[in-house]
């Protein structure tokens, strides 16, 4: 089966062509030879597979629950009545950018970072043909099995991204790129891989805001073992994205919680306490939000 036709824009990591067709339990470039296997039926569109490999087994004696443990799905998160909130923001907000665009659905649509996949299945609802790439195998097998039977899934490094250039109508980019040391470079492949006139929507903690860097001051222990490198606000966030070449064109923070990330995960499990901090949120602490929302284009 071939991984990319006309329309496809998976391309080979190593020689940069579009030329990827499967054989037997892996992928092989037709253009150059090179063979990456594919794992739980995944493809490995990384340069070095084993190398890949070696870099997640050293990240999991670290913290094997970042890499390991699955992410909740919205019913059964904490935050869930949090969560929801989310989902219907970036629904509406979809709706409104796709009817600025005339679109019914969007071409090609990619979530950058899926991991288990929880946002694949409703996501599908807005794409034609809708690409889902991690770069751990754990959560992207997860995602396979569970939530995403016909998208199209891939491994890869976000830094060196196996896509031609301008090969996606919508960039999903949720809670990754706090994730990401070279954050800059993480912004330059979303600018080379998103069509003009394209969207991307990225979501990310607002844990630059002074109510959650309060947060970790009165836990250090969650700063010490935290995974995330990046704490942004809106202005440090929008200022990487116009120097990256992408257009901010809306900024919205939503959720709200005690600066207290115990208390946090306790309290708003509760609907009329979420309810509660998003109304006085709102009101007193517009910028102090626990969640940043950046939509962009080219």
């Amino acid at each position: 089966m071939l991984l990319r036709n006309d329309v496809y824009p998976l391309r080979c990591p190593v020689c940069r062509q579009a030329a990827l067709a499967r054989a037997a339990d892996a992928v092989r470039c037709g253009a150059c030879g090179t063979l990456f296997p594919c794992a739980d039926g995944v493809p490995v569109l990384v340069r070095d597979p084993g190398a890949h490999e070696a870099d997640l087994a050293r990240a999991r004696e670290v913290n094997p629950l970042w890499y390991g443990a699955e992410q909740p799905a919205e019913e059964a998160s904490p935050w869930r009545h949090h969560i929801r909130k989310r989902r219907l923001y970036l629904e509406r907000a979809l709706a409104r950018e796709f009817a600025r665009r005339s679109w019914s659905k969007a071409l090609n649509v990619l979530d950058l970072g899926c991991g288990d996949g929880n946002h694949l299945p409703w996501l599908s609802g807005y794409a034609e043909r809708l690409y889902g790439s991690d770069y751990n195998i754990v959560r992207l097998a997860r995602a396979r099995r569970r939530r995403a039977p016909d998208a199209t899934l891939f491994l890869a490094d976000i830094l060196d991204y196996p896509t031609e250039d301008a090969a996606f109508d919508l960039v999903f980019f949720h809670h990754v790129i706090e994730h990401i040391p070279d954050d800059a470079a993480a912004l330059a492949t979303v600018r080379r891989i998103l069509r003009p006139g394209g969207l991307l929507v990225l979501g990310t903690p607002n844990e630059g805001s002074w109510w959650w860097q309060l947060a970790y001051r009165r836990a250090p222990e969650v700063r010490a073992t935290t995974d995330h490198v990046h704490f942004y606000t809106a202005q440090t966030l929008g200022a990487k994205m116009r120097a990256a070449g992408l257009t901010v064109t809306e900024v919205h923070h939503m959720g709200w919680g005690p600066p207290d990330f115990a208390l946090d995960g306790r309290w708003r499990q509760h609907k009329w306490v979420d309810d509660l901090f998003e109304v006085v949120g709102k009101l007193a602490l517009r910028r102090q939000a626990s969640s940043l929302y950046v939509l962009a284009t080219v």
